[in-house]
């Protein structure tokens, strides 16, 4: 059995689903803590943020500020409009600052204490490069919208989704000033985008409590048990085996799933100044599939892989054609915890896994089980982390 497939076994077993800020996270933290305190080499230490549990409260607000908007819209009450263009402008801001990662809609509601487990194993040697390996510890619940039939299309869904109520948006603008614009027209137009962006937002309500009713927390094997066994297997082995001239840092983080990645973004604002210059691996769905990595994600806007890493990347499948090493892109409005590094201009990639382009297997779905997860395959990816480290690099010292 290969190593990080036996440490996935492990961690499945033993700890099943991992919802953010639970105590079934904060176990796993915990065991992470004493295989890695074992080993005299490496620095290990906690770092505590406080972050949503879930990404509902925050999505289901906006949605219902969209239908609340066009109720008011179909009013005859001309002052009530104006009420309902502001929850609509209000909604839209919210529903930019999650899908773009560019403002942080989360702080808005409860939050609760999670943690990211860091460790440092130190260069043999003079430190010259430094990399950060990052994998989230945290499960999702399932939901429609991830289901099996419906997944390839989340990408364009969501795209389809922000068209439709940005069109609410400007429409319930319009009929607010369709009183002073004077044209007959311009109520009936307005009122047609109000409900069709009305009827999106109804529809993603009944998604979302749905899913708090009915649905289960995936047991999350390849998401990210994956990630997570095979940084623990690479920390370790440098634990034995360090890198010449190059520090390697490993972070679990928490809350990756809850709507935007707490952990990543707490760890970006706390170690960010000293490791600019570091070179950042995020580790994501590696269990099922050919190793991709990931040049694009989030939406409005899109966010980007470094250049120098994509290079970086290129240059690692050139001469390891066996890892089958190929590029890909995260679907529109979802992201990995690379997205602080992306919007912050750090030299950051993303890796997952995929069988068919731009959907990971089994993705955010009840299948997400062990029995879905290849060995081989996740052994692959081992090695592609693992090349990854050992070659020289970007070029920066």
């Amino acid at each position: 059995m290969h190593e990080a497939y036996q440490t996935l076994t492990t961690l499945i077993h033993a700890f099943g689903a991992r919802p953010a800020t639970t105590d079934a996270e904060s176990r796993l933290r915990e065991y992470l803590h004493r295989r890695l305190q074992a080993h005299e080499r490496l620095t290990v230490f906690e770092q505590p943020f406080r972050s949503v549990p879930s990404l509902t409260p925050a999505w289901l607000t906006v949605s219902a500020l969209f239908v609340a908007s066009a109720v008011l819209g179909w009013l005859h009450a001309p002052m009530l409009w104006w009420v309902g263009a502001g929850c609509a402008l209000l909604a839209l801001a919210m529903f930019w600052g999650l899908a773009s990662g560019g403002w942080d809609v989360m702080r808005l509601f409860p939050q609760r204490a999670s943690a990211n487990l860091i460790a440092v194993a130190p260069a043999q040697g003079e430190t010259r490069r430094r990399i950060v390996l990052m994998a989230h510890i945290d499960t999702q619940r399932a939901a429609l919208m991830w289901h099996p039939r419906h997944v390839r299309a989340f990408g364009r869904n969501f795209q389809l989704q922000a068209g439709a109520l940005t069109a609410h948006t400007l429409g319930a603008l319009l009929l607010a000033l369709s009183p002073w614009l004077g044209q007959a027209w311009l109520p009936v137009v307005a009122r047609a985008a109000i409900a069709l962006g009305g009827l999106v937002a109804l529809y993603g309500m009944a998604l979302l409590i749905h899913r708090e009713r009915f649905l289960p927390w995936v047991q999350g094997a390849n998401d990210n048990g994956s990630g997570t066994a095979a940084l623990l297997t690479v920390l370790e082995r440098l634990a034995d085996s360090p890198l010449p001239h190059t520090e390697v840092w490993g972070v679990f983080t928490g809350c990756e799933e809850v709507g935007r990645p707490c952990g990543a973004y707490a760890f970006e604002r706390e170690y960010g100044h000293q490791l600019r210059d570091a070179e950042f691996l995020i580790i994501d769905h590696i269990g099922r599939g050919e190793p991709r990595y990931l040049i694009a994600e989030a939406m409005l806007p899109r966010a980007h892989a470094h250049p120098e890493m994509v290079q970086a990347m290129e240059r690692l499948a050139a001469e390891h054609p066996d890892l089958c090493l190929q590029p890909s892109a995260v679907p529109h409005g979802a992201y990995t915890d690379a997205l602080p590094f992306y919007r912050g201009g750090y030299r950051a990639i993303a890796l997952w896994c995929e069988i068919e382009k731009g959907v990971p297997p089994h993705w955010h779905w009840i299948t997400d089980t062990l029995e879905h997860v290849s060995a081989s395959d996740l052994q692959r990816a081992v090695a592609v982390i693992e090349a990854f480290c050992q070659t020289a690099g970007s070029g920066r010292p």
